[in-house]
């Protein structure tokens, strides 16, 4: 697993290359047919002659990172043993990326998608490599979170899943392994804090910065209407889509994906617009307290417990890993389980 190859020069594609530099690897990043190449190539020499300078990479490692193909041609990825795609959550142009790979790579390359809410099952080829396939969901910032969801097809073998876990290890990254009915849990989790806080926000208890700033205050260190504003409106609408495909309680979602397609159709798309559920930079305008807050916060903090303990059962992953998963997820010191882990 030394040859490994990002695929894509968004915040995820970017966090990968740069946090897996810093290891033992053959590097190779393919951009976009869009990208500026030639600013994408100027910013990594700064970065690693700035490195040098500072002492932080040995006179080796720097001739190393000197090496590292960066290109926006796929070809160049046609000797790796790894494919880590990084692209946007759009399941034909994904299909359409590893179906071009699939004839390209050699044999024995795993495929791996970043996505955050699409089965591979849904965007890998249909061809021998099926048994090579696999997610693994990492999470931004990639350096500064130790998890990553390692999601594994019926058809996944032995071998690919033996390959990533070491992999995993190499670059030093805490993972889950989850099947594809349990796939993306950790955002599955959250996913039913976000619609009560949002129905709360409906009911008329509080506006949105409202409720964010007693989340912040009281539960976890980010809102539930900044992170999706972050995340993006056109993100998170497709992603919970996707989590709630043939849920059978699936109208319970229905506030949640009716604002955000209401925000969509608007051209809110959050922070990179300018405008989602909050305008950015933010109103300079004083935030009155929310009567009931307290057992407004009660009500979330339980609604998150039951959601966790929920999919714990389900996925029937140790009690001990979910709860470090959960700790590196929402960067909290305690997680849920910490008083009853033996």
């Amino acid at each position: 697993m030394y040859k490994t190859a990002i695929i894509g020069e968004g915040k995820m594609g970017s966090g990968l290359f740069y946090y897996l530099q810093g290891f033992d690897l053959d590097l190779t990043w393919v951009c976009s047919c869009e990208a500026d190449l030639g600013r994408i190539k100027k910013q990594f020499s700064k970065r690693i002659n700035r490195s040098l300078e500072a002492g932080t990479i040995s006179e080796n490692k720097y001739h190393s990172l000197r090496q590292i193909v960066i290109s926006q041609d796929p070809q160049v990825s046609k000797d790796c043993d790894l494919i880590i795609e990084a692209i946007p959550e759009n399941i034909p142009l994904k299909k359409e990326l590893f179906n071009r790979l699939d004839s390209l790579v050699q044999p024995a390359c795993i495929f791996a998608s970043n996505s955050s809410s699409i089965n591979p099952s849904l965007i890998f080829p249909t061809s021998q490599r099926k048994n090579k396939v696999v997610g693994l969901h990492f999470f931004y910032p990639v350096a500064l979170k130790n998890i990553v969801e390692f999601t594994v097809t019926p058809q996944t073998s032995s071998s690919a899943l033996s390959a990533i876990e070491d992999f995993l290890g190499r670059i030093h990254r805490f993972y889950l392994t989850l099947d594809e009915k349990n796939s993306f849990i950790l955002n599955k989790i959250f996913l039913d804090f976000q619609v009560e806080a949002i129905r709360i926000v409906d009911k008329g208890y509080c506006n949105y910065r409202q409720m964010d700033e007693l989340i912040k205050t009281t539960l976890f260190p980010f809102g539930v209407f900044d992170f999706m504003d972050n995340v993006g409106i056109d993100t998170m609408l497709a992603s919970i889509k996707n989590y709630t495909y043939g849920y059978p309680n699936k109208t319970f979602y229905d506030p949640l994906i009716i604002k955000l397609e209401a925000l969509a159709a608007q051209g809110k798309l959050g922070f990179k617009t300018g405008e989602g559920f909050c305008k950015y930079p933010p109103e300079d305008i004083p935030l009155k307290e929310i009567p009931e807050s307290g057992s407004i916060t009660e009500h979330l903090r339980q609604t998150w417990i039951s959601s966790v303990r929920r999919y714990t059962a389900l996925s029937h992953i140790p009690v001990v890993d979910m709860d470090f998963a959960l700790k590196e997820y929402y960067g909290l010191e305690k997680g849920p389980f910490e008083n009853t882990i033996k």
